[in-house]
């Protein structure tokens, strides 16, 4: 790898950073906003299981977005990690969680047609319908989840004391579990666009976004926090729970080639192998709660904005993409 190639990757770092920045809410926001979890735990919990679900499970979700575009150089790397980088920085900087699979989507997209190249439009729908489940999955399994822990604690009353200890500690498993989800689904729209160009770096690249992602978790936006937390439907400590299982589950689904493989032999429907936005899961699971316990605590505003901002963001970062090309084309003709 030469110099200049070294450098490019600089925008996995960036990528990466902005990643951790915005989705420590969507892992730990309602536990925090509960006060059952301080933000330094969440953060070193987060740091350690998202190296986890890396090295452990990446892989498989990295195949999905080596295929969504042909990457030629680590440039075009750069400029599809920079592009996505950008817009979860701006969504981070007014509160809105944001997804990393969507923008890096709009950005691979259009690298492809800058290129003049075909889209694989199969792919594409298929990243799209992924995008459409993730919420009403994630939203099923939290109202089944709901009602299954009202269920409990009314048969099986816990003393106050005792259920703050067993919610902290529950909270802490899901949110490790998110973390580790999160790693083996979504670092594959970082570190994809570069194992595109040279597969033997995969290990150096995981390393580098998981590493970037860990202080990304550490400098994490409260106000992204606030918004996850309180900002669409004041949520319980047993609520929070629930939020972030239902959320780690569906990223699992979607993750997991053992549960594939599993579901495939015995002859049922099984979950594509591609990255899907771990905001999208959380929000279903807010607003899933929400309608189980009646829809008047919730702030439509407030989901408005987070739900047309899964719209806008792969085309922001699509545009951002083909406008760095575009310029950096023009400086090299220029000199």
């Amino acid at each position: 790898m030469s110099f200049l190639d070294a450098f490019y990757c600089i925008g996995a770092v960036f990528l990466g950073w902005s990643l951790g920045r915005n989705n420590l809410s969507n892992l730990f926001g309602s536990a925090i906003g509960t006060r059952m979890i301080t933000l330094k735990t969440a953060v070193i919990c987060a740091s350690f299981f998202v190296f986890l679900g890396v090295f452990f499970s990446g892989a498989e979700t990295t195949k999905h977005v080596n295929n969504l575009a042909q990457i030629f150089s680590y440039k075009e790397a750069f400029f599809v990690c920079v592009s996505a980088g950008c817009v979860i920085y701006l969504l981070s900087m007014v509160g809105i969680p944001a997804s990393i699979t969507q923008t890096s989507t709009g950005a691979l997209i259009a690298l492809n047609i800058f290129n003049h190249l075909m889209v694989d439009t199969k792919l594409v729908v298929k990243s799209f319908m992924g995008w459409i489940y993730t919420p009403f999955l994630s939203g099923a399994m939290a109202f089944i989840l709901f009602w299954i822990f009202k269920f409990l604690l009314k048969k099986h009353p816990v003393k106050l004391l005792y259920r703050d200890i067993l919610i902290r500690i529950l909270l802490v498993i899901v949110g490790a579990f998110s973390a580790y989800a999160l790693g083996a689904n979504n670092i594959a729209s970082i570190a994809g666009p570069y194992i595109s160009v040279n597969k033997e770096m995969t290990n150096i690249l995981f390393a580098l976004t998981a590493l970037a992602v860990a202080i990304g978790f550490a400098s994490a936006d409260k106000r992204v926090i606030k918004t996850v937390s309180s900002g669409m439907f004041p949520l319980s400590p047993i609520e929070a729970f629930i939020t972030i299982f239902a959320s780690a589950l569906t990223l699992f689904c979607f993750s997991s080639a053992t549960l594939k493989m599993i579901l495939t032999s015995l002859s049922l429907p099984s979950f594509p192998l591609l990255p899907v936005p771990l905001s999208e899961a959380v929000i279903g699971s807010i607003i899933a709660i929400a309608l189980a316990k009646g829809i008047d605590g919730l702030k439509l505003k407030v989901v408005g904005q987070v739900v047309s901002s899964w719209i806008a963001a792969p085309l922001t970062a699509g545009i951002f993409c083909y406008m760095f090309l575009y310029l950096s084309k023009l400086i090299e003709r220029v000199l």
